[in-house]
């Protein structure tokens, strides 16, 4: 016969499927749930059980005479009808002679157990054989590790199926929490010991690859643009013979600022992972062929917990570390052609910075130049922080403005109005902020000084020119003003 489930019995004889349950649990039979298979055997019980005429209920065993005669109570079931066999042993005489008559309890073992927990179940007499104990044993713990299973199901998906929960396992994102990345780590207190410790690493590890992988499936085409526009500075940097060590090292890690800057870095971050579960890995191993009392009795050894970082700490360190990589994707996505443009700019000011060398330029103009070009990625990296100010469509950006000012002041090193013309303007982007970092940065960015002055010197001295000319029209007005009421001067007098 092919195996049938609970749910088609259940049908076929007309019956609930939870009264199918109820009684193969009572017969100390284990199923799961409607959907479990039961074999042919089990079948051809449900069978004879559910489709054979009902049977008369046996005819109670009059009770053994007392030796004073009492009409023995009934003890009838609320939620059956049905009446209960009378309590044996005299309970009420025993009671009064504090002799410790039976009476029986919930949770006696002389009680069966009713799986719905209805009060008033059919009582199970003292004298009741082993047999019958024991099936009563039985289905109080089939019906406990049921209605514990169920507990953990509904307590971990929430009363959702495991599809929907699935549906709903966290993503890579920008802010991503760290207890979203441990929604499924079956390894509590891993810091009580080194073995759960290194375990709880290395499953840490394996959920930050699985994260990363499906966010690197769910974002290819915006990560391939991304490496595409990176790509000028994520080469290795190569030195210019015209350049000493220390210019070509400066410029080396200027270039690998900007691209981790910009870049979502997620091979670094990949590889800094596949270190750490290693590690995780080895120390495992290490622990199964470890010297316990080398562990207990030296404060040096690696496996002791001072040398380990608190579990939720490294946590914290890897959530953030895989969240950047969504961070600057999202950046990207946001500021691309203002990315392309610095990494364009970088390389100009590297250019420029070989051509000046190679024109043989004074010293004082070269430092100069080198001074400007540090401005400029002190720029970029502010600007990766991701503090520009929303402003309308149609206005300039505070920073995108900043940057063309630098350019400007670069060509125009020669001018000797440039440097005061630079702070001018970079002067008045900061009218325009209001968050206070980023007003700062930008004061101290262009050199800025308080209470000075830096407009041109003709408009301070056409604003200088039109002051005193206000003011001497305001006193010819009052002079003229005094002459036409010569008696309010005198009232005033």
């Amino acid at each position: 016969m092919a195996a049938k489930r609970i749910y088609q019995i259940a049908k076929e004889f007309e019956r609930d499927d939870k009264e199918i349950i109820e009684f193969l649990t009572g017969q100390g039979i284990k199923v799961g749930n409607r959907l479990s298979a039961v074999t042919e055997e089990t079948y051809n019980i449900l069978k004879a059980k559910f489709t054979a005429p009902p049977e008369p209920p046996p005819a109670p065993e009059p009770p053994p005479a007392p030796e004073k005669p009492a009409p023995a109570p009934e003890a009838t079931s609320e939620e059956t009808g049905e009446q209960a066999p009378a309590q044996q042993g005299g309970g009420k005489k025993r009671k009064k002679r504090g002799k410790g008559g039976y009476q029986p309890f919930q949770g006696d073992p002389g009680v069966s157990f009713d799986p719905n927990n209805q009060v008033g179940s059919p009582l199970i007499p003292p004298s009741a054989d082993a047999e019958t104990f024991n099936a009563a044993t039985r289905a109080v713990y089939t019906e406990a590790v049921i209605s514990g299973n169920n507990f953990i199901e509904n307590y971990r998906y929430g009363g959702m199926s495991k599809k929907e929960y699935k549906a709903l396992k966290p993503r890579l994102i920008g802010a991503m929490d760290t207890w979203a990345v441990l929604c499924e780590h079956r390894i509590p207190y891993p810091d009580s010991s080194p073995v759960r410790y290194w375990m709880a690493v290395n499953k840490l590890t394996t959920k930050a690859f699985k994260l990363i992988n499906a966010f690197g499936i769910d974002n290819r085409e915006a990560l391939a643009d991304m490496r595409n526009a990176l790509n000028p500075v994520g080469k290795k940097y190569e030195p210019r013979e015209i350049f000493t060590d220390e210019e070509n090292q400066l410029f080396e890690e200027q270039q690998t600022l900007i691209f981790k800057a910009f870049g979502h870095g997620m091979g670094e971050v990949n590889d800094r992972l596949y270190e750490l579960k290693m590690h995780a890995e080895r120390m495992k191993r290490h622990c199964e062929h470890m010297d316990f009392l080398a562990c207990i009795t030296n404060p040096a050894d690696e496996m002791r917990s001072a040398e380990r970082i608190p579990f939720n700490e490294i946590t914290d360190l890897v959530t953030y570390s895989i969240g950047g990589i969504a961070r600057r994707l999202f950046f990207f996505i946001n500021n691309k052609e203002r990315i392309v443009n610095i990494i364009n700019n970088f390389f100009e000011w590297l250019n420029g910075y070989a051509k000046l060398k190679e024109q043989g330029a004074d010293a004082a103009k070269i430092e100069k130049y080198l001074e400007l070009e540090k401005k400029f990625v002190a720029l970029v990296e502010f600007m990766s922080f991701d503090n520009l100010i929303s402003v309308k469509k149609d206005m300039p950006k505070p920073f995108d403005t900043a940057l063309n000012l630098l350019n400007e002041y670069r060509d125009n090193m020669d001018d000797p109005d440039a440097e005061r013309n630079f702070k001018y303007k970079v002067r008045g982007i900061t009218n325009i902020i209001y968050k206070p970092k980023e007003y700062v940065f930008l004061y101290q960015f262009a050199g800025l000084e308080p209470q000075k002055d830096y407009r041109p010197p003709e408009e301070i001295a056409a604003a200088e020119a039109a002051k005193a000319a206000k003011a001497a029209k305001a006193a010819a007005e009052a002079e003229a003003a005094a002459k036409e009421n010569p008696a309010d001067n005198a009232d005033e007098a």
